[in-house]
């Protein structure tokens, strides 16, 4: 029996001897297994996270749109205004200095519809000018400086006699002051280049200088040719015929003006009307006209040029 009961309790101690390291055995074997899985069950929880997700997106976008960034072309930049461009804009103020140059002819055809004799004149004028040009209306303000002078011709009037005849000549000089008013009618409405300009002006000259007439006679009185000045001679005196004592218009008298009781003006008026104008713009700063008209005196042809202010 002691030997039965001996033999049992070794037995018991030996199983559990046998389960207390079997039970140490799986508890090492766990902990092991336990601190070497939380890096796979981290990296696993955070690749099927929704913020994994959304990066793994986000990070693709990028880099589809950097791959269409370099395969996409680049785009020229937008051409820089040009700062001279001619054309005028709508609402805007225009203003431009500069000179002008006129031919006014007086033709003898002119004269001779209210006095006989005379002759075609050339007169030349220039001065400066200032332009002012506002939605296609443009207003001229010009200082002109004229010269009549003229050589020796014949004249008289048209009720007078053969026996009437001047020899009229002049170093008269005019100062003008006009203001002409022009609307334009664009020839290049997209650039603004060229245009033609119709109108017309109005003004006062002041009259300088001298004006000579004296009565004359024919070297032949038998061929009268008022357009021969060179066959006529200045009458010194009254002679009777010819150099009569209706005046004192003798050798070199000098006409006096209005002022003084005479026939020469002190003032001459100017008027032209229709003045037509072919103006070009190349660039900004710079206009240029080519002008022709009528006026109260005959034909005027004339350029001008200003420069922007």
């Amino acid at each position: 029996m002691y030997h039965l009961k001996m033999g049992r309790q070794l037995a018991v101690g030996v199983h559990a001897r046998a389960a207390a390291l079997a039970a140490l055995l799986g508890a090492v074997c766990f902990s092991s297994s336990a601190s070497a899985q939380p890096k796979d069950d981290a990296k696993g929880d955070l690749d099927d996270s929704p913020a994994a997700e959304k990066q793994t997106t986000d990070e693709k976008a990028q880099d589809d749109k950097a791959a269409g960034e370099k395969e996409k072309p680049q785009e020229a930049p937008p051409e820089a205004a040009d700062e001279n461009a001619p054309f005028e804009r709508e609402g805007k103020t225009y203003r431009f200095a500069g000179l002008r140059f006129r031919n006014l002819i007086v033709p003898k055809a002119m004269i001779n519809l209210f006095a006989d004799g005379g002759s075609s004149v050339n007169v030349f004028t220039f001065g400066p000018e200032l332009a002012t040009r506002r939605d296609g209306l443009e207003i001229d303000l010009a200082i002109s400086y004229a010269d009549y002078s003229m050589n020796p011709f014949l004249f008289k009037g048209k009720n007078d006699g053969n026996d009437a005849w001047e020899m009229v000549s002049s170093s008269m000089k005019l100062v003008y002051f006009t203001t002409d008013l022009l609307y334009e009618i664009p020839l290049d409405k997209e650039k603004g280049r060229f245009s033609l300009l119709i109108g017309g002006g109005v003004g006062l000259g002041v009259v300088f200088g001298n004006l000579y007439r004296a009565q004359a006679y024919p070297n032949n009185p038998s061929r009268l040719d008022p357009d021969d000045v060179g066959s006529w001679n200045k009458c010194t005196g009254p002679t009777g015929g010819f150099c009569d004592g209706s005046n004192d218009h003798f050798g070199d008298y000098d006409e006096p003006s209005w002022i003084n009781g005479g026939s020469k003006p002190s003032v001459f008026p100017w008027i032209s009307l229709p003045q037509l104008s072919f103006r070009y713009k190349p660039i900004k700063q710079l206009q240029t006209r080519l002008d022709a008209g009528f006026s109260i005196t005959g034909l005027f042809f004339g350029l001008s040029a200003g420069y922007g202010l």
